[in-house]
């Protein structure tokens, strides 16, 4: 291979030349097979040509893996021997400007080319043999930062009603529309940084009746303006931060989920982990699959384990119903004439009784605990219960059976089941203090369970094995996957604004660590066979 000859043998084990030798021996060519693809997002009518697209994919690739930014990637490709080598470039190369990856990653997005990095690189390891077959993977997900300031729910109000005034001054000139202009669109804004408590109130209910009269006038002046961008936002945003109450807007007390958080990224919001607290972060969540070694890894040996797929969702997205996206997504990234995985690693986020009838369904196992049933330390909760469904009965950990069981039909809960015990059983129960709640002051014990409780109580009881414990323990390295690219490549904090480029970033990141697995896993093997 060329690159291969330009290195000698010493410098091909070298951690840090390895993977710029296999990018330009593989991951290249895999790339150039996609030229075609690639290419057709130019359009071929008149213009300056394009810069070669698969020339700049790789510098993005190359870009992630050594964390630089858009100046520095260009002056490495000019100065670094291992960048020009790796991408082939000639000595007459006289560079390109770094906005040309500006434009280059707008231009990838729009066309949902953000795949074609990873899809290339597992494309080249399995050409190579890397990637072979693995009979399962693992999935779990980790919040990204979105590329915004923190705002409060007054600042946005303001900041939105600014953009937008800016945007329909631009029709009928500042002067029509005061006093908002000078109110929210001069330089010099009001200072509410030290304001008092009744002075911000005043100022969120002069911004929302200020938002619904300027929504009100925009409406004169066509739909086209009424339909814009910035008009678009601001009617999103007093939607989300206020309701109509007789007449007169009033700000909700509990902002909506997915709300805007900032105008200048409306894509990005608000969400929260049990782990974070309330603190919660304000940006993305990003689904990451990876295989699963078949056997167990030495002392010091590097991980093979390979990233299929990374799906970035909006920060309220949960974890519940995720599985067939990712699944998805994997299996067209590995290619569709491999394999489906037999089995799944997920944490108790993910498990359900509706996730485990699908993974029935789709024939593969999804391994994970169940999330434990809602109740106090000191009572018996749902799972203490022996339910029988087709008998319509149920035993409580005294011995005793329910005196009666209905079945109910929710509207939003489906199918529910209602058990109750004879308030004679539940008096002489010796168990009573850890059955009955005192709160509720009652005389015997119900239970309320879904249709689907004896699927996910079963789960509940697979899961105290020590076997099927010990299985578990395979998803665990997925933690350490977030962290190498959290703390590797910068994955936990966007670099750019919106979706679609936030979904490219983590693209472009899934395939550098895979690249440097790929190489330090070569280099472990060349140490190791000597």
């Amino acid at each position: 291979m060329f690159i291969s000859s330009c290195f000698s043998s010493d410098d091909l084990e070298s951690a840090a030349v390895k993977p710029f030798a296999l990018f330009g021996d593989r991951v290249r060519s895999a790339l150039e097979a996609r030229r075609q693809e690639l290419e057709a997002m130019y359009t071929r009518v008149m213009g300056r040509p394009e810069i070669d697209p698969v020339f700049l994919t790789g510098v993005t690739i190359l870009q992630m893996m050594e964390r630089l930014p858009d100046r520095q990637a260009i002056m490495a490709c000019q100065y670094d021997a291992r960048w020009r080598l790796a991408l082939g470039l000639s000595e007459e190369w006289a560079g390109i400007d770094p906005s040309t990856l500006v434009y280059f990653r707008r231009r990838l997005a729009r066309n949902s080319l953000a795949k074609v990095a990873l899809e290339s690189g597992l494309e080249a390891m399995r050409t190579a043999g890397y990637l072979g077959r693995h009979a399962a993977v693992r999935i779990d997900s980790t919040h990204l930062l979105g590329c915004i300031a923190d705002m409060s729910r007054l600042e946005c109000a303001r900041e939105t009603l600014r953009l937008a005034l800016e945007f329909l001054s631009a029709f009928e000139g500042a002067e029509a529309w005061e006093p908002w202009f000078t109110r929210y669109a001069e330089r010099n804004p009001e200072d509410l940084r030290n304001a008092s408590m009744e002075r911000l109130a005043s100022r969120m209910e002069q911004a929302g009746t200020d938002m619904r009269d300027v929504l009100a006038k925009t409406e004169v002046l066509g739909k086209d303006v009424a339909a814009a961008g910035p008009v678009a936002l601001l009617r999103r945003v007093f939607g989300e931060q206020f309701e109509t109450v007789e007449g007169a807007p009033r700000q909700r007390r509990i902002s909506l989920a997915g709300a805007v958080c900032n105008p200048h990224e409306p894509e990005a919001s608000w969400s929260t982990k049990k782990s974070m607290g309330t603190t919660g972060w304000k940006g993305y969540k990003a689904q990451v699959c990876e295989t699963v070694e078949d056997s167990k890894r030495g002392k010091g040996e590097p991980t093979k384990s390979v990233i299929t797929a990374v799906c970035v969702q909006p920060a309220v997205t949960s974890d519940h119903g995720s599985i067939p996206g990712i699944l998805a997504a994997h299996q067209a990234n590995v290619g569709k004439e491999a394999a489906a995985p037999e089995e799944v690693f997920v944490d108790a986020g993910y498990v359900s009784a509706t996730a485990l009838r699908t993974a029935e369904k789709a024939e593969y196992d999804l391994t994970g605990p169940v999330p434990a049933p809602p109740y106090s330390v000191d009572r018996f909760g749902s799972d203490r219960f022996t339910v029988d469904i087709p008998g319509r009965k149920a035993t409580c950990p005294g011995g005793k059976i329910c005196s009666e069981c209905s079945r109910i039909n929710d509207a939003h809960l489906g199918v529910r089941y209602y058990f109750a015990w004879a308030a004679a059983d539940c008096g002489a129960c010796p168990l009573q203090k850890r059955c009955l709640s005192p709160k509720k002051k009652t005389a015997r014990r119900t239970l309320d369970v879904t249709e689907h409780h004896m699927t996910v109580q079963a789960r509940r009881d697979l899961c105290k094995t020590e076997a099927y414990q010990a299985r578990m323990r395979r998803r665990n390295a997925l933690e350490g996957t977030h962290s190498e690219l959290v703390r590797g490549y910068g994955l936990r904090n966007c670099r750019y604004r919106g979706l679609l480029k936030t979904e490219l970033q983590s693209q472009f990141t899934a395939t550098a660590c895979n690249l440097r697995r790929w190489a330090r896993r070569l280099c472990w093997e060349e140490r190791i066979n000597g």
